[in-house]
């Protein structure tokens, strides 16, 4: 599997909150040996603070900022330009510019699972500080309906992974990753 990544180059998940993204991440990662970085977690490391905390203390705007500095150094940092496989915060799509650094870094697969799935994968979730709402099906129902859209902009593959096993969506995800990394690179503006 050592040869499935070209050298600075990753697999990207990205998707809503409850899609599956670590944990297909650190699936993926056992998979190729390659290392498995979760953003959120990383931006949590950094802040010293959970994202719950963060939001509530700091804003919304300011994780997304957060987010963006991480994608950036991702991105420009020669240590940090190993192949791996990279988990995603589900607004990390919001910006512009993050859309266009994710392609940037590789391989960017939308892992898209419907809303039942969703809402049976959140229940529990205490941080999840978008979801601490009454009414998280419709909270759901607009995050698919204004992110939906920005997800299928930036992926390279959809996969709707909502009756998948992740070895399933694993299984699919390197067939395609294959392909994806022999063909020759686009033009895509950084």
């Amino acid at each position: 599997m050592s040869s499935l990544l070209p050298n600075g180059r990753s697999i990207v998940l990205i998707g809503l909150m409850g899609c599956g993204k670590s944990t297909v991440g650190r699936e993926l990662s056992r998979a190729t040996s390659f290392p498995f970085l979760d953003t959120d977690m990383l931006i949590e490391e950094q802040v010293g603070m959970e994202i719950p905390q963060i939001f509530a203390e700091l804003g919304e705007p300011r994780f997304r900022a957060l987010e963006t500095a991480l994608l950036n150094y991702l991105r420009d940092n020669p240590s940090s330009r190993s192949s791996g496989i990279i988990a995603t915060g589900g607004g990390m799509i919001l910006r512009p510019e993050n859309r266009l650094i994710l392609r940037s870094l590789g391989f960017v697969v939308w892992l898209d699972v419907d809303l039942p799935n969703l809402l049976s994968r959140t229940a529990r979730a205490q941080n999840r500080p978008l979801l601490h709402i009454e009414d998280r099906e419709s909270r759901l129902r607009e995050l698919m309906d204004i992110r939906s859209p920005l997800y299928e902009q930036t992926a390279h593959l959809r996969i709707n992974s909502s009756n998948l096993k992740a070895s399933q969506v694993v299984d699919l995800i390197l067939q395609h990753a294959h392909t994806f990394f022999a063909s020759p690179p686009s033009n895509e503006a950084t």
